[in-house]
C-alpha cells in the first residue's frame, strides 16, 4: 500500500508538471481545442509547377503515380502537356487540400486532372491523416480548412477523447512531447557525440531502416496490416461514407474550376484467387461507378487487368519500369475516347 501511495504521488507530481510545461510552452487557452489545427502558411510549390508547365493534363495521386505513370509516354501518346503531382502516402485529404489550396488557386490550370486512387481510398476520411501523415497534411493546409479537422479527426474521435483533448494537457499536447522525446533519444546523441545533425541523423535512419532495405515478403506484409484500414465494414460501405467523404467536394472543386475529372482505380495484389476481393469491395465500386456517372465523372478500372501480372510490381502497390510503360499505354487507350469523343 506505501509503495501504491509513493507511486500515485509520483504520478501526480509528474502529471502537474508536464502539465505546465503544456501550459507554457503550447497554450493559449482553456479548455483546448479539440482535435488538430492547421497552421496558415499554406505550401503552393505545385501551384507554381502548373504555372511553369502550363499542363492540359494532371495526374493526381500518391507514390503509385511516380512509379506507375510515364510523363513522357503519356504526353506523347495524348498529344497534349502532361504534369504529375504526387505525394507519398497520400490520402484523400492531402489529395483534396492539394486540388483546393494549389490547383484551383493555379493560373494555369489543367483541362483534364486524372486521379489515381486504390480501393476505398477517395471515402476514407480517416485514411493517413495521423502522426507523421497530419504533418505532411499541414503543409497543405490552411487555418480555414475547418472541413478537413471535422471530417478526417474530430468525428472520428469518442467522447472521452474530445474530452481528454479539451480538458488534459498532457493528451491534447502528446505530438508535441513525442516530438521532443523522440529529438533528445535520437539527435542529441549523434549531435553531441558524432557532430552529426538532424539532416545527417535522418539520412543516417534511413540508409538503415529504410523500405529498401525491407525483405519484399515482410514489406508487403506491412503495406497490407497499414491499408486493412480501407477495408473495414465502416468504410467499404459507400453509401455511408460518400457524404462524410472528400469526393463530394473533389468533384465540386473540379466542376467550378472548368476541370474535367477522371477517377482512376489502379490495381495492386492484395487480392488474388488464393485471397478474392471481398463481396462488400464489390458492392462498394458499383456504388461508385453509380456516383460517378451521377456526376458525370468517367471512372477508369485497372483493378482486375491481365496485362499487369505480378511480374511487373517490385510490391504489392507499386509497378517496375516495365509495369510503368505497360499502365501507361493503357491510361492512353482508356482516356482516348473520353478526351476525343
Amino acid at each position: 500500500m506505501r509503495d501504491f501511495k509513493q507511486y500515485l504521488i509520483s504520478l501526480i507530481v509528474l502529471t502537474g508538471l508536464v502539465s505546465g510545461y503544456v501550459f507554457y510552452r503550447y497554450a493559449d487557452g482553456y479548455p483546448f481545442p479539440i482535435g488538430a489545427q492547421f497552421d496558415p502558411d499554406v505550401r503552393d510549390k505545385y501551384r507554381h509547377i502548373l504555372n511553369e508547365e502550363d499542363p492540359q493534363i494532371l495526374v493526381l495521386g500518391d507514390s503509385m503515380v511516380e512509379t506507375n505513370v510515364d510523363k513522357h509516354s503519356l504526353a506523347e501518346g495524348s498529344g497534349k502537356r502532361v504534369s504529375l503531382i504526387f505525394e507519398g502516402g497520400a490520402g484523400s485529404a492531402m489529395l483534396y487540400l492539394i486540388l483546393k489550396n494549389n490547383i484551383a488557386n493555379a493560373d494555369s490550370k489543367p483541362d483534364t486532372m486524372i486521379v489515381l486512387f486504390r480501393d476505398t481510398v477517395l471515402t476514407s476520411t480517416a485514411f493517413r491523416v495521423h502522426g507523421n501523415f497530419l504533418a505532411m497534411i499541414d503543409e497543405f493546409a490552411g487555418a480555414d480548412d475547418e472541413l478537413v479537422l471535422e471530417l478526417a479527426i474530430r468525428d472520428r474521435m469518442n467522447p472521452v477523447e474530445k474530452l481528454a483533448e479539451a480538458y488534459f494537457p498532457p493528451y491534447w499536447a502528446r505530438s508535441n512531447l513525442q516530438t521532443i522525446l523522440f529529438s533528445r533519444v535520437l539527435y542529441l546523441p549523434t549531435r553531441t557525440l558524432l557532430d552529426c545533425n538532424l539532416e545527417c541523423a535522418d539520412q543516417a535512419m534511413n540508409k538503415v531502416f529504410g523500405n529498401q532495405n525491407f525483405d519484399p515478403d515482410q514489406f508487403n506484409r506491412a503495406i497490407n496490416l497499414a491499408e486493412n484500414f480501407l477495408y473495414t465494414d465502416e468504410n467499404l460501405d459507400f453509401e455511408k461514407q460518400i457524404n462524410r467523404s472528400f469526393l463530394p467536394e473533389i468533384i465540386r472543386l473540379c466542376r467550378d474550376n472548368n476541370i474535367k475529372l477522371i477517377l482512376l482505380r489502379t490495381k495492386t495484389l492484395r487480392f488474388s484467387r488464393e485471397v478474392p476481393e471481398p463481396s462488400a469491395l464489390n458492392e462498394y465500386m458499383d456504388d461508385l461507378n453509380s456516383y460517378a456517372r451521377r456526376n458525370d465523372v468517367p471512372l477508369i478500372d485497372f483493378a482486375h487487368s491481365d496485362r499487369l501480372p505480378p511480374s511487373l510490381f517490385t510490391d504489392i502497390n507499386h509497378l517496375n519500369s516495365d509495369g510503368k510503360k505497360v499502365f501507361s499505354e493503357m491510361l492512353i487507350e482508356a482516356i482516348g475516347p473520353i478526351l476525343n469523343p
